[in-house]
C-alpha cells in the first residue's frame, strides 16, 4: 500500500506544472500597496523608494503567491490523475 502511494506521489510530481499567476499578481499588489504608502510619506520619488516598495511588499507577497500556485497546481494534478 505504501509503495503504491509513493508511486502515485512521484507521478503527480512529474505532471506538476506551476503557472505562477498568483505570484505575479501578489508581487504587483504588494509592490503597489507599499509604493502608495511610501509615496504619501515622502516628498519625492526616487529609485530607492521604488526598490524599497518591491523588496518590502512585492517579494514577500510574491513568495506567498508562489506557494499558492504550487498547491493549486498540485491539487489540479491529483484531480487529473484521479479522473
Amino acid at each position: 500500500m505504501k509503495e503504491q502511494f509513493e508511486k502515485d506521489e512521484i507521478i503527480v510530481k512529474e505532471e506538476l506544472h506551476i503557472t505562477y499567476h498568483f505570484s505575479i499578481l501578489f508581487t504587483i499588489l504588494g509592490s503597489l500597496s507599499i509604493f502608495l504608502l511610501l509615496s504619501n510619506k515622502v516628498e519625492s520619488l526616487n529609485l530607492f523608494i521604488i526598490l524599497l516598495s518591491i523588496t518590502a511588499g512585492g517579494l514577500p507577497l510574491g513568495l506567498s503567491g508562489a506557494f499558492l500556485d504550487y498547491k493549486f497546481s498540485e491539487i489540479r494534478a491529483k484531480n487529473k490523475k484521479v479522473l
